[in-house]
């Protein structure tokens, strides 16, 4: 089997590999016969060695390639401008594969004429993953409630998009997190609100917590801990930047002899959230906080060149540890 698994909805795309794992592993031994392959630092050689091997004592050999169609010709909106190098024999290997081994793509959104997609279409099966519209997300949430048993009442499915956004992971996370709580009452809006609010800002302060106080392990810690919510690389940097920028506002309020009611204000949340922003904002000046939103500006250039397939690029998880690392190392110089 040839598949690439690719578009935006990383979580969807998770489940679909978990999925294709469950129906192949019938002798219980894929995972010792599973190799995963970055396609940063992948050459075609090393590829076809992988996806030629037999399987050991077992059905079924499972390949996965991380990021090969963005490097061989970048994502939406971008044309391939170079030859494909080694990688234009890729489509003969599709071609010759044993049919024990399962070989899964697994990108981001790809276009119809990127190179990849297009060998994979000759050969085997694509499939895209598209996050739900705006439209989609209550009965998309609606759909997954009542798969796990969850009684969610209309308003508390809204409220739930709201704070949460289009990303499926963390949406299918927090209804886990409100069936263990709820069991077989039905959850409202109320419920939302005092649970899962309060919860995903603590996990966010927990790490800007430890970034500013240059507490690296506590700080990869609580990373952690954001995904296994199932944050994205990029809704962590988008998370860690609106945090960063409440920082600023409220320094430059204090600075101005600012009450915490005017912090409030300045900043337009709830009145945990601004008293937690002040409380972080006293340990930055506005040359440090600004500092450290140039260098999530330098995160998100990298994770673009890594797609792009230029130099100085680098893959979305390690991009974010990085980051964590460098801010941590900041802080604790000052400190």
């Amino acid at each position: 089997m040839i598949l690439l698994l690719h578009g935006a909805d990383a979580f969807s795309r998770h489940e679909a590999l978990q999925a294709l794992k469950a129906q192949y592993d019938d002798d219980g031994a894929l995972a010792a016969n599973t190799s995963t392959l970055e396609a940063g630092v992948l050459g075609f050689e090393e590829l076809r060695a992988a996806a030629s091997t037999v399987p050991f004592l077992a059905s079924h050999r499972l390949i996965v390639v991380q990021g090969l169609g963005g490097r061989l010709g970048g994502g939406p909106g971008r044309r391939r401008t170079r030859g494909l190098g080694e990688w234009e024999l890729l489509g003969d290997l599709l071609a010759t594969l044993p049919e024990s081994t399962l070989l899964v793509f697994i990108d981001d959104a790809l276009p119809p004429a990127n190179p990849l997609r297009q060998m994979v279409a000759a050969a085997g099966e694509v499939r895209e993953f598209p996050l739900p519209r705006e439209r989609e997300l209550g009965p998309w949430l609606q759909r997954r409630a009542r798969a796990a048993g969850l009684k969610l009442e209309p308003a508390a499915a809204r409220l739930l998009v709201e704070l949460i956004g289009r990303n499926t992971g963390a949406l299918a996370s927090e209804v886990e997190k409100l069936k263990a709580y709820a069991g077989d009452d039905t959850v409202g809006d109320a419920d939302v609100r005092a649970l899962v609010a309060p919860a995903r800002e603590a996990n966010i302060f927990r790490l800007v917590d430890a970034v500013a106080e240059g507490r690296l392990t506590a700080a990869l810690q609580a990373l952690e801990t954001l995904r296994n919510d199932g944050e994205t690389p990029q809704r962590l940097i988008g998370m860690i930047a609106r945090q960063f920028r409440m920082i600023v506002i409220a320094r430059e309020v204090l600075d101005g002899g600012g009450s915490a009611a005017q912090v409030r204000e300045a900043l337009n949340v709830q009145e945990f959230v601004a008293r937690r922003a002040s409380e972080q904002a006293r340990r930055f000046s506005q040359a440090t906080a600004a500092a450290a939103m140039q260098r999530l500006l330098q995160c998100e250039v990298a994770i673009q060149d890594y797609w792009q397939g230029r130099p100085g690029g680098m893959q979305q998880d390690l991009a974010v540890d990085l980051l964590i690392a460098d801010l941590c190392g900041a802080a604790a110089a000052r400190r």
